[in-house]
């Protein structure tokens, strides 16, 4: 997937909303958390696979995950979730991370919700660079997505 390097823009919320309802509709609701959880984890290590870790990029993630689930999670919960991914990450390796995460949501059935949070989170501050782009392949790899499908999501991403 080549980096689409964009300005940062609006986010298709009526495909984000699409995405909601498919998530839950296809899993009980405690899955549905895991499910936001992982697409958290998604869009935290998109944030900082381009070395930065900013305010845009936070305040994105918070807002396309209160969006994806429909209110059930707030901002702070997206922080606690960042705090959680953040000490994963030191723990475990990025790579590992993105195996982990993307595994997880082939089983669970939605893989496209960590890759669109992962989107959205690199389209906020100065478009997909590089290394997000990687990223996001990396997580849709392990989740069984094609390279193809991966560029698909993220093109989605943007309204």
């Amino acid at each position: 997937m080549a980096a689409a390097k964009k300005a940062p823009g609006k986010v298709n919320e009526a495909y984000l909303e699409a995405q909601a309802s498919a998530v839950r509709n296809s899993l009980p609701a405690h899955r549905a958390d895991e499910v936001f959880a992982l697409a958290a984890e998604a869009g935290y290590l998109t944030a900082i696979a381009d070395g930065n870790d900013d305010e845009e990029e936070k305040k994105a993630l918070a807002s396309a995950l209160e969006l994806l689930s429909k209110g059930l999670v707030i901002e702070w919960e997206t922080a606690h979730f960042l705090e959680q991914s953040s000490a994963r990450v030191q723990a475990e390796g990025a790579d590992a991370r993105c195996s982990a995460i993307g595994a997880r949501l082939a089983e669970l059935g939605n893989a496209e919700a960590g890759i669109l949070i992962g989107a959205i989170v690199a389209y906020a501050s100065n478009g997909i660079e590089k290394a997000e782009a990687q990223m996001l392949e990396k997580i849709g790899s392990a989740a069984g997505l094609q390279r193809n499908q991966v560029a698909a999501i993220v093109k989605k991403a943007r309204a």
